[in-house]
């Protein structure tokens, strides 16, 4: 078996990232920012309505690991506040707001850079990833990841979740591979391992601190071991 591509994970894998959505703070602030719209919801409200939309969408969607989009959720929020239809440039400033406002570390992995240096002189490299689009593209270019990637998936665009190996197939066939030929590298054992599995990937865990244990793939402590995993294996 040969190994023609490396698919990651991205957050917790290449990107070090913690949010909190449910901080009071940042309903305040942009329950206050809303206002220049002449959009009067109060914090409370604003995160209820948050809630309550995202819940609403998710409801659309059968399948057990469904997706939304936070565009959308934001975009149905602004509209019935206004009771018209609003611009898209307008969705995508709030919802990078609220999420600049959640995020409390953000930056990659020391091994990051390094590893996907490495790798991309000889494999073809691809994200599959459980995010939004109206936030991790634009955090995928700040971060200066995006020159790196043939494909990228995110679970948005298509609403669906890891584990369903559904996501995994849209990556595959964007990148004309057969399964056994693409790696996939992820950090959460329950979503970073059946669905690859399912479709006859390899998967290799990236465990950072060491404290996984009996694991039914393989693990790395470190991003830069994925080439000689791979040469090692295949």
């Amino acid at each position: 078996m040969t190994i023609s591509s490396v698919i990651f994970d991205l957050y917790g894998t290449l990107v070090d990232i913690e949010t909190d959505e449910s901080d009071p703070a940042l309903y305040a602030v942009l329950s206050q920012f809303l206002t220049y719209y002449e959009i009067f919801l109060s914090p409370k409200e604003l995160a209820a309505r948050y809630q309550e939309v995202s819940a609403a969408h998710l409801m659309e969607h059968h399948n057990p690991f469904g997706e939304i989009d936070v565009f959308q959720v934001f975009e149905e929020i602004l509209e019935k506040a206004l009771n018209r239809k609003v611009e898209r440039a307008m969705v995508l400033f709030v919802a990078r707001l609220f999420r600049s406002l959640s995020r409390r570390r953000f930056g990659l992995f020391s091994d990051t850079i390094p590893a996907l240096q490495e790798l991309s002189r000889d494999f073809r490299l691809g994200i599959v990833s459980d995010a939004q689009w109206v936030f991790s593209e634009p955090e995928i270019r700040m971060l200066g990841l995006n020159s790196y990637f043939d494909t990228i998936v995110l679970s948005s665009r298509y609403f669906i979740r890891k584990p369903d190996p559904q996501i995994y197939a849209h990556a595959l066939k964007a990148m004309w591979l057969p399964p056994s030929q693409a790696l996939y590298v992820g950090n959460d054992p329950d979503a970073d391992v059946p669905g690859p599995q399912a479709l006859g990937m390899p998967v290799l865990i990236i465990d950072r601190t060491g404290q996984r244990r009996d694991l039914p793939v393989p693990v790395i402590k470190d991003l830069r071991a994925v080439l000689a995993f791979i040469r090692s294996r295949y």
